[in-house]
């Protein structure tokens, strides 16, 4: 496994994300090895996909979400992204979104690969790196159910500093214009956690289009495309439509094709 990961960060360097020294440290973190040691989705090889299939310098647009598909099926590396003809249900709603914005026809295809939106600059991200499905036919569901989640929750808080530093890298981008867009407060928070501006700060959580001072990084948040969130009133379905033209217009010429899969 050390040696596994150690070849995985040599990759992550090479793409501008971590200096040697940066690597050698998380290559020696324990919690991180076994986070990746324990993860069932996505496949291990898939780990750090997002951030090993596209360079610093080429990054457009970061989409932030939570943690990968519980579906191994589902998840490959690229946050929302999926190989599985069967569409996740968080991905049907970012597909809605899409078509109200450009009047498009997403939501009725079966392509749910997003890796051209990759290779036109778009970071698919997620705040926790692995998913550990626990196992347990001695307990009763709700045991189990909460048994998941605090697994879960370990999992999202060590990737946390990786994934902060990583965030880091990309608010220092001061010669192009980037935009962020940030699903579900874990997104809101680690991002608005890198910046020290007390009263820019304020605007965690706000649907508004903020641009942070003295930077061309546009931060676009709303809640998360789950069912779990939108079931529960969460603004996704009106607000991410907006989003993705107020992205367009940050981007100009430069934007991303969003309806091409």
């Amino acid at each position: 496994m050390d040696k596994f990961i150690q070849q995985e960060f040599k990759a992550l360097i090479k793409n501008g994300w971590l200096t040697q020294k940066e690597a050698e440290v998380f290559e020696s973190n324990q919690d991180i090895a076994d986070c990746i040691s324990s993860c069932t989705s996505p496949s291990k090889e898939n780990i750090f996909r997002a951030l090993k299939s596209l360079s610093i310098n080429d990054v457009k647009v970061v989409i932030l979400g939570k943690d990968p598909y519980p579906n191994p099926k589902d998840a490959h590396g690229l946050a929302f992204s999926s190989d599985n003809p069967s569409t996740p249900d968080s991905l049907k709603n970012i597909f809605k979104a899409i078509d109200k914005a450009f009047g498009s026809n997403l939501f009725h295809k079966s392509q749910n690969n997003l890796s051209n939106w990759v290779k036109e600059g778009t970071l698919l991200l997620n705040t926790g790196l692995t998913y550990s499905k626990v196992e347990d036919k001695s307990l009763d569901k709700k045991s189990l159910n909460l048994l998941q989640a605090r697994v879960q929750n370990k999992h999202m808080k060590i990737w946390k500093p990786f994934v902060k530093l990583i965030i880091k890298k990309i608010l220092s981008i001061t010669d192009r214009p980037v935009v962020m867009m940030l699903w579900g407060n874990d997104a809101h928070n680690i991002v608005f956690s890198n910046i020290y501006d007390k009263e820019f700060k304020l605007k965690a959580h706000t649907r508004n289009c903020i641009i942070i001072p003295n930077t061309k990084i546009m931060l676009l948040q709303t809640s998360h495309p789950s069912p779990l969130s939108v079931n529960r009133g969460g603004d996704f379905p009106d607000t991410a439509p907006k989003h993705f033209l107020e992205c367009d217009k940050h981007l100009g010429k430069d934007k991303i094709n969003w309806i091409n899969l």
